[in-house]
């Protein structure tokens, strides 16, 4: 259904509806699941400790399905007050407008009903049945369907006014069978003018694009609930015992120690060793690369709002100023990637820490590889706007260059997280005085991709729609499909800046970022997510595993007296000649 909605020349937009009424019984089905699933477990009993979900990816679950509800509760509203102005709501026939507001109606409800389903779900995990299997397999394919339609809506289907354009005579057009009376610029007045151009630049896409980042975070939410990482941390432990197979042999006489070896590799390594120039490198370039990207996104937001004049001008300002911005991010996250992978090999990290960063770690490669096709379009964008005459030699060498240090920067990004995320607490104790602020930087960064992503897309969405930029067809097309792949960045900069959160959220919960002296407090596994293990709990322990020690050692040394008592009285009720072998043994004791 996918391939005849974008390949039909027909009404494209009325065969959109009916794809959207499909899909809409998908989610119906799938929500019918859901309950099901929340009636059947009501009587089964939970697990000890439910699946964890971390906070941020928990957090951003929960604002990005209020900002679903809400919007998608606002588009039928929208519908309903400018139904008379037939071009705005994209609808020639009542009907139209009804399969709208149901399919509306049921996102809305399908996306507060996913994020019940999954908070129940993490008390009971994967239940070893026939049924809950194909539950599980069947919701997950209903998020993937949803998410593929949400982002070839936002892309290519979204271009509507495209077909105005005499440069796309003869090529695709999602409305080329349609004529509106109405023109919303000229016939709107008041406070509907107004609802026009707010949803036009800002709540339409913005709800979108919502709903693009909202269900790949669904996705990993899920696979986290039904404990998808605890088995894949199990898994790398099992590869773990396998490699330290000649160790263990060796500790055959110490089997206790050797399986703590095993669960916790970080006890048997040596303390990481940080450099105090490496420290001052860092204190010294973090504040630089976060200064220098401010400045990047103020000079966008400047380029964007005057970008008609600044055009004409040949305006390179704005060119530079990214081209700075971008290099320094490079040099700093390839300084941060190029530090934990000398200083850290992989024995160091984490094994649960590693298993529950997978989902995520996930979503960033593949976001990385269709970034790396974007960037191929826009290579090519750029060719043919330099050939029409848009832009001049130089502005697209400095852009092409751009281009290629954003997305050196976002695989750099991508290895250094999957990185960040894996380090155990010891480790993340040793690095202490300038990971955080890395971290923080990391944040800052991700955000201010996100916001010079829309500036982006609005602008491309201006020219796209302006008659007045005198562009090929084969530039239009070009821009076009990048259009299409600009959620890719939306959601790689959403789902990065969750890592670094999560990863600063460690450091808040070992009680980092106090004033005074701080109060360190290391959770078991190191999950960073366990505040009922205050400090005191855990000195507590820490006095039990004293206490444990000390007896196991004094019941050691009572055997070994015991031992000694029993091989002299056994001597001295034996005859006076001693072996050889008796002498040596007695030596040795």
């Amino acid at each position: 259904m996918n391939f005849y909605v974008l390949l039909s020349r027909e009404d494209t937009i009325y065969y959109l509806r009916i794809y959207h009424l499909i899909v809409a019984l998908l989610m119906f089905s799938c929500g019918v699941i859901q309950i099901e699933f929340l009636i059947r477990t009501r009587k089964l009993p939970k697990l000890d400790e439910p699946h964890e979900i971390p906070d941020p990816a928990l957090i951003g679950a929960i604002a990005l399905t209020l900002g679903i509800m809400l919007g998608y509760l606002y588009f039928i509203v929208f519908d309903y007050a400018f139904q008379s102005c037939d071009k705005l709501v994209d609808a020639l026939y009542p009907s139209e407008l009804f399969i709208e507001a149901i399919y509306d109606v049921l996102m809305a409800t399908f996306s507060g009903l996913s994020l019940i389903y999954i908070l129940h779900r993490r008390f009971y995990g994967a239940i070893s049945s026939n049924l809950d299997k194909v539950g599980r397999l069947f919701i997950n394919i209903t998020f993937a369907v949803v998410w593929m339609k949400v982002v070839i809506y936002k892309g290519y289907l979204s271009h509507q006014e495209l077909c105005q354009r005499k440069e796309l005579e003869g090529y695709w057009c999602p409305v080329i069978k349609r004529h509106y009376e109405c023109n919303p610029a000229s016939e709107l007045h008041g406070t509907q003018k107004m609802w026009y151009y707010i949803n036009k630049g800002l709540l339409s896409s913005s709800i979108i694009s919502c709903a693009s980042e909202f269900f790949p975070i669904l996705l990993v939410t899920h696979w986290l609930a039904c404990g998808g990482a605890e088995e894949r941390a199990e898994d790398i432990e099992k590869r773990m015992k396998r490699k330290e197979g000649v160790r263990g042999m060796l500790r055959e006489f110490m089997k206790d120690v050797s399986r703590v070896y095993v669960e916790h590799p970080e006890m048997q390594s040596k303390p990481l060793i940080i450099s105090k120039y490496l420290v001052a490198f860092f204190v010294l370039i973090t504040p630089i690369v976060m200064i220098m990207s401010t400045l990047k996104w103020l000079f966008y937001f400047y380029y964007t709002i005057d970008f008609d004049e600044l055009v004409d001008e040949h305006y390179m300002t704005n060119d530079y100023i990214n081209l700075a911005a971008n290099i320094c991010q490079v040099f700093f996250f390839g300084a941060v990637t190029l530090h934990l992978l000398t200083t850290i090999p992989n024995e160091r990290l984490d094994a649960h820490h590693k298993a529950h960063a997978g989902g995520d770690i996930s979503i960033l490669f593949g976001c990385c590889i269709v970034l790396f096709i974007k960037w191929i379009l826009q290579s090519v964008e750029l060719e043919y706007q330099r050939v029409d005459g848009f832009i001049i030699l130089s502005d697209a060498i400095i852009q092409n260059v751009d281009l290629v240090m954003v997305q050196a920067t976002q695989w750099l990004q991508y290895f250094a997280v999957r990185r960040l995320l894996a380090l155990s607490d010891k480790d993340c104790i040793a690095t202490k005085r300038f990971l955080p602020l890395c971290c923080f930087a990391g944040l800052l960064l991700a955000w201010i991709h996100f916001g010079v992503t829309f500036f982006e897309t609005s602008l491309i969405k201006y020219q796209l729609t302006d008659e007045k930029f005198p562009f090929s067809s084969t530039t239009l097309i070009c821009m076009i499909f990048t259009q299409t792949l600009f959620p890719a960045d939306y959601l790689f900069a959403f789902t990065v800046s969750g890592c670094y959160l999560e990863f600063l959220q460690r450091y808040l919960n070992m009680g980092y970022f106090q004033l005074g002296e701080p109060r360190i407090n290391v959770t078991a596994h190191g999950h960073g997510h366990g505040h009922d293990h205050g400090s005191i709990d855990h000195e507590h322990h820490n006095d039990e595993d004293d206490q444990k020690g000390k007896i196991a050692s004094m019941l050691y040394a009572a055997s070994v007296l015991h031992r000694k008592r029993f091989e002299e009285r056994g001597n001295s009720t034996s005859s006076s000649e001693v072996s050889p072998r008796s002498t040596v043994s007695m030596k040795e004791e």
